[in-house]
């Protein structure tokens, strides 16, 4: 087994250990590059010796040790890393405009939950289990856990 063979089966594994650390996560491709390394360590203490396998093994180590801590200090870990932020909130009940008895009007199909405007706001309503159309009229019956239940009023 030549030198260059011995070389290309580090730097693949050396590739795709960085390639688990910084763009897929999961476990197979890391693995696969801990064997490749594995097998190209494996042919140098074969083919040169324990001394040249240790120099290998441990500048290999290094090397990829050196790597890794460039990348997290340039920001390369940053480039992968998501940076949106939810804006979304659930209901508070108690900070809500919204009493037992008030009336809005469905703004999309509730089957069982869906939209309502009460008391000019928007609200993620619940029935308690019948289906109600859009624009149909209701009526808050129930507060629980931060739901808002209603029901369809007859005009």
């Amino acid at each position: 087994m030549g030198l260059s063979l011995i070389i290309a089966l580090l730097a693949f594994g050396i590739i795709l250990i960085l390639i688990e650390i910084f763009i897929t996560p999961g476990f197979i491709v890391g693995v696969l590059g801990i064997v490749s390394m594995a097998v190209g360590l494996a042919y140098t203490y074969k083919e040169y010796g324990s001394s040249i396998g240790n120099i290998v093994l441990g500048s290999s180590l290094i090397f990829l040790f050196i790597v890794v801590v460039m990348a997290f200090r340039n920001g390369a870990w940053s480039r992968f890393a998501i940076k949106d932020q939810i804006t979304g909130k659930a209901n508070n009940i108690h900070e809500l405009d919204v009493n037992l008895g008030d009336k809005g009007e469905a703004l999309s199909a509730l089957r069982p939950a869906g939209s309502a405007m009460i008391n000019n706001q928007r609200f993620e309503v619940h029935t308690e289990g019948e289906f109600l159309l859009t624009h149909d009229k209701i009526e808050v019956v129930k507060m629980l856990n931060n739901k808002i239940f209603v029901r369809k009023i007859n005009n």
